[in-house]
């Protein structure tokens, strides 16, 4: 049984998991992990049951054009399915961990951090579509979007942080993006993730991978 601590909000009780148990936190994250693996594991079934029967997936046909983008960037059969399969472990996540710890996790928020200060803060929705409205994308250029945050009920005050990785060719486990240009150039993805939460952050990989941390 997890523990749990209510508190007040906007007028209501919510009741929040209690992350400042070590042990009972230990419980809580062994069985995050579960929930991340079972996600993910189904998301890349379930799309992969929907390419062509036979179909093989090597490195080029991975790598070939399928379309473009809202920017005419290309698009690539590996970034066509990642996409896809990121949609459906969101959809997973969502609903298993709104019955386990509702108000306490973040899924695909976008956050701004500074490494000079070190300060974290979150993009609302309304914000990031504002700017994209005003023309103003370039002011989103650094931002961070974990797949995944469990926090303490502030979505800046992170206790784990997940990323789905879905490589199309399954013959070796997946890295972390590299930032080839801007103010993390460099970095991996998992640095600036480690960096801006305070956390290691864990990659969810299809099948025995699991979760790389």
């Amino acid at each position: 049984m997890i523990a749990v601590a209510t508190v007040a909000a906007t007028g209501t009780a919510a009741v929040l998991v209690n992350m400042s148990d070590a042990v009972q936190f230990e419980k809580l994250q062994a069985e995050l992990d579960r929930v991340m693996e079972e996600c993910v594991d189904l998301a890349d079934r379930t799309i992969d049951s929907r390419r062509p029967k036979g179909e093989i997936l090597d490195s080029v046909r991975c790598n070939e054009e399928v379309g473009r983008d809202a920017n005419g960037k290309r698009v690539t059969r590996a970034m066509q399915l990642g996409n896809e399969k990121h949609q459906e472990a969101s959809n997973c996540v969502k609903e298993k961990l709104s019955r386990l710890i509702e108000g306490q996790f973040s899924i695909e928020q976008r956050y701004q951090y500074n490494p000079s200060t070190k300060k974290l803060r979150r993009v609302s929705t309304e914000e990031e579509q504002r700017l994209i409205r005003q023309g103003r994308k370039h002011e989103l250029r650094g931002t961070l979007k974990p797949d995944v945050v469990i926090h303490s009920g502030d979505p800046t005050q992170a206790r784990l942080v997940y990323d789905f990785k879905f490589p199309c060719v399954n013959d070796k486990p997946p890295t972390w993006r590299i930032y080839e240009q801007g103010a993390y150039q460099d970095r991996t993805q998992g640095d600036m993730y480690k960096a801006a939460f305070g956390v290691k952050p864990g990659r969810v990989v299809p099948g025995k991978e699991g979760i790389i941390r």
